[in-house]
């Protein structure tokens, strides 16, 4: 990006964040909708399942720990409505989990320790984005809000599965977790547009690096879970915008 290309006005930012993350989305609704489009190897299915399993419950031994360190500063420093909110976000993941366990269990007959499901490279490389831009200004750290948003494209095409008793627990699973999603997009995106409202423009070129970088990794993170539905020609389109975009619906 060149200092021509970094914006000066709160809307001009704001539409660059949004056009993003919504190419982006775009890019992770088509996965989903490729993947279930046609028969796959179990294996695939079970690869995803793994990661996704894994990405539901290892952050709630940290989400429980931010609700202890919010408790101490509750209608103090914390509103009581965003401590709530977090705990209802913590429940959400646990409920994620449960749901795809279940999916998992009845495809393989066994029960799995949680503990064993663990990461994959991109998986990996998507977490450590995300620690690159911890430290942050609140409105750079606003960015990793919009997460919920992949996954709520992500719920959306799953929510459309059709098949066999598998399938059929999959697809509703997908359908709680579209809703839970948008409604953790939609608190987070409260949050930025807030967060947006308060910093100085020379804020928007770190939030924008963030951006892309996160919404490029999500997507490639989520294309690599199902084991490559999209060929590489069909990622680099993507990349360069040839996709129809997700826009998740807004509550408010």
């Amino acid at each position: 990006m060149t200092a021509t290309d970094v914006p000066t006005n709160l809307a001009t930012f704001i539409e660059q964040i949004n056009s993003i993350f919504h190419q982006y989305w775009g890019g992770h609704y088509e996965v989903v909708k490729t993947f279930f489009g046609q028969p796959r190897p179990p294996e695939q299915l079970l690869r995803w399942l793994d990661l996704q399993l894994y990405k539901e419950i290892h952050v709630v031994p940290v989400k429980a720990q931010q609700l202890i360190d919010m408790y101490n500063k509750l209608d103090d420093e914390v509103e009581r409505g965003e401590y709530e909110a977090e705990a209802y976000e913590l429940a959400d993941e646990v409920q994620h989990y449960r749901l795809l366990a279940d999916v998992m269990e009845m495809i393989t007959g066994k029960r799995r320790p949680a503990l064993e499901f663990k990461a994959t490279p991109e998986q990996v490389e998507l977490e450590a984005v995300r620690r690159r831009y911890s430290r942050g200004s609140p409105l750079v750290r606003s960015i990793s809000g919009f997460g919920p948003g992949g996954g709520t494209a992500f719920g959306a095409a799953g929510s459309m599965i059709e098949g066999g008793p598998a399938e059929r627990q999959l697809a509703a699973a997908f359908k709680v977790i579209y809703r839970q999603e948008l409604e953790h997009y939609n608190k987070n995106r409260f949050t930025f547009d807030r967060r947006a409202l308060e910093a100085n423009p020379g804020e928007y070129p770190e939030s924008l690096e963030y951006a892309r970088e996160l919404a490029r990794s999500h997507f490639l993170m989520r294309n690599a879970s199902f084991s490559q539905p999209l060929p590489p020609q069909r990622v680099a389109e993507i990349e360069a915008g040839q996709v129809t975009p997700y826009v998740p619906p807004r509550l408010y």
